[in-house]
C-alpha cells in the first residue's frame, strides 16, 4: 500500500537553500533515491526530519490552559478569602488593641487619682499622728497638772480640816437623839445636861459656849453639836462616856430613856466632833471595819483610828487612800 506524502515543511533561513528539482519522470517513494542526486537527497532527508510545531489549538493545550485558568482561579478565590479572613481578623485586633489601649489608659488615670488620693491620705495621717502627739503631751500635762491639784486639794482639804478641827477642838456630838419641833438651844443644852448627869458628870450652862443641829436630810435624827468653853471639859465628857459604856452592857449604855425622853427606846451615841470631810471618812472607816473584821475604830481628838485585835498596832486613817494601802487577805 502506498504511503500518503506529507508537504514538505519550510526550511528555516539557516539552513542551506533547497534548489528546485526538476522531475523528468514520476516515480514512487521507493525510486526516488535513485533519480535523485545526493545533494538533493541530503536536502530531501532534512527536509522530512524537521518537525512542525502543534498548532494552538490542540486538545492537550487546550486542557492544560484549562486546568490552569481554574488553578489560577483557585489560588485567587483562596487569595481573595484569605485576604478577606485577614482584613477581618486584622480589624478585630485593631478594635480589641484599640478597647485594650483605651483601657490601659483608663487605668493609668485611675491610678493616678488612687496615688493622688494615697498622697492625700499619707499627708492626713502624718498630719493626725501629729496632731495625735501633740494631744497626748497635752494630755500627759493635764494629767500631770490633774495629779498635782490633786495632790494641792489633799492638802488643802488636810488644811482645812485641821483648821476646822482647830476651831471645834471642844466640840462634841451626840447623834440618833430625836428632834422636836420648835426645838430651841435651850431644850438642847438641857440634853447635854442631863446626858452628864447619866456619866456623873455636872455640866451647866457655863460650860457650853455653844449648842446647835447639824443639817441633815429632812426626818432623820441631826446631830447635836455642843462647843465646851475648854477642851478639858469635852476631854472630861468623852472619858465619862468610855467608862460608862464600858461598865454596861450593849442594852444598858446610853439610850433615850436615861435622859428622860418619850418614844421608842433609841441608844445615843456621844462621840468628838468631825467636820464633814472626816466624818465621811470616818463612815467609810468603819464600813471597812465590818468588812474586814476590825474590832476597833475610834476617833480622838478629830483623828481616826483602827485596830485588828486587842493588843494589835493601831492604824491612824488620814484619808481613803489610807484604807486602800491596808494590806486585805485574799
Amino acid at each position: 500500500m502506498s504511503q500518503t506524502r506529507k508537504s514538505p515543511a519550510t526550511i528555516p533561513s539557516t539552513l542551506a537553500p533547497v534548489t528546485s528539482v526538476k522531475l523528468s519522470q514520476a516515480a514512487s517513494d521507493t525510486d526516488i533515491p535513485y533519480t535523485m542526486s545526493d545533494e538533493e537527497v541530503r536536502n530531501v532527508n532534512l527536509s522530512l526530519r524537521y518537525k512542525r510545531p502543534r498548532s494552538d489549538s490542540s486538545p492537550v493545550k487546550n486542557q492544560f490552559e484549562d486546568f490552569k485558568d481554574e488553578i489560577l482561579l483557585m489560588l485567587t478565590t483562596w487569595k481573595q478569602d484569605q485576604e478577606i479572613q485577614i482584613s477581618k481578623f486584622m480589624s478585630e485586633q485593631k478594635a480589641s488593641l484599640s478597647k485594650l489601649m483605651s483601657e490601659i489608659t483608663e487605668l493609668r488615670l485611675q491610678n493616678i487619682k488612687i496615688q493622688k488620693s494615697n498622697t492625700e491620705i499619707e499627708k492626713s495621717i502624718i498630719f493626725i499622728s501629729g496632731q495625735y502627739e501633740d494631744v497626748l503631751k497635752q494630755v500627759n500635762t493635764l494629767s500631770k497638772d490633774t495629779q498635782q491639784f490633786g495632790n494641792n486639794l489633799q492638802i488643802l482639804e488636810s488644811k482645812t480640816q485641821d483648821l476646822q478641827q482647830f476651831s471645834r477642838s471642844s466640840a462634841i456630838e451626840i447623834r440618833n437623839v430625836t428632834q422636836n419641833e420648835g426645838e430651841s438651844s435651850a431644850d438642847l443644852t438641857e440634853i447635854v445636861t442631863k446626858v452628864g448627869s447619866v456619866f456623873g458628870m455636872a455640866i451647866t450652862k457655863g460650860h457650853i459656849r455653844d449648842i446647835y443641829r447639824l443639817p441633815g436630810k429632812p426626818g432623820t435624827n441631826k446631830p447635836i453639836v455642843t462647843e465646851f468653853s475648854n477642851v478639858q471639859t469635852k476631854q472630861q465628857l468623852l472619858t465619862h462616856a468610855k467608862d460608862f459604856n464600858r461598865r454596861h452592857s450593849k442594852e444598858d449604855r446610853l439610850n433615850s430613856r436615861k435622859i428622860g425622853l418619850a418614844g421608842d427606846l433609841r441608844p445615843i451615841y456621844v462621840a468628838d466632833y468631825l467636820p464633814l470631810t472626816s466624818r465621811k471618812l470616818f463612815f467609810a472607816t468603819r464600813e471597812f471595819a465590818k468588812t474586814n473584821e476590825y474590832k476597833f475604830c475610834w476617833t480622838t481628838n478629830g483623828q481616826i483610828f483602827l485596830r485588828k485585835d486587842e493588843g494589835a498596832k493601831q492604824i491612824l486613817i488620814k484619808s481613803e487612800q489610807s484604807l486602800r494601802d491596808i494590806p486585805v487577805p485574799q
